[in-house]
């Protein structure tokens, strides 16, 4: 019954934000995978240059603002494999504003100016996909600059650099070590206007 009631009420949500973004404004939704470059170390663990993918949601709810939350998985291996861990995953979710400004009057091409922050979590991951250990998850914070490029009236490509920063704490083996996860992300997404007023 709980599962029920927890349905229903999800979905009523899910519905009354769709009727007030079609009442209010622009809705998107953005694929995008990224080539992702670390800029330190994870503790004591050199990484290799990683990547992945996330899927976004935005809501422009001004003329030049947005808000945004979604999705996102990247994944990263050690540049010396100790035979213990074969790779990282980091997952959760991320969330913020973005501030949009045409480059010119007459242009179609849009700056993106983006700030936010992360619910991510650290996973250390063996050969054979088990889990070795979970930092749990934990607040970090992004900036990102991006353009969009118009293909069609609901479709764009949107190219953009971000900066990302997550602290964890993870085990080491026995010990357990501060680790921090910056990385530059470098993405092309792809992004569909499911709502356009």
């Amino acid at each position: 019954m709980k599962t029920v009631i927890k349905s229903i009420l999800i979905t009523s949500t899910v519905l009354m934000l769709v009727q007030y973004a079609q009442a209010q404004g622009k809705l998107n939704a953005t694929f995008r995978p990224s080539a992702n470059f670390p800029v330190n170390d994870l503790g004591t663990t050199e990484l290799k240059n990683g990547g992945g993918f996330g899927v976004n949601f935005s809501y422009r709810f001004m003329s030049q603002f947005s808000g945004y939350a979604g999705w996102c998985w990247d994944r990263f291996s050690p540049a010396q494999s100790d035979n213990t861990v074969a790779h990282f995953e980091e997952t959760g979710y991320r969330f913020g504003l973005q501030f949009i400004q045409p480059l010119s009057v007459e242009s179609k091409l849009n700056l993106h100016l983006g700030a936010g922050g992360v619910g991510h979590h650290i996973e250390a991951e063996s050969e054979d996909g088990d889990i070795i250990d979970d930092s749990g998850h934990g607040l970090g914070w992004e900036v990102e600059v991006g353009l969009s490029f118009p293909i069609s009236k609901r479709w764009q490509i949107v190219p953009d650099i971000r900066y990302h920063s997550l602290s964890r704490e993870m085990m080491t083996g026995t010990t357990e070590e501060s680790v921090d996860l910056n990385y530059i992300s470098v993405g092309v997404g792809v992004s569909w206007t499911i709502i356009d007023k």
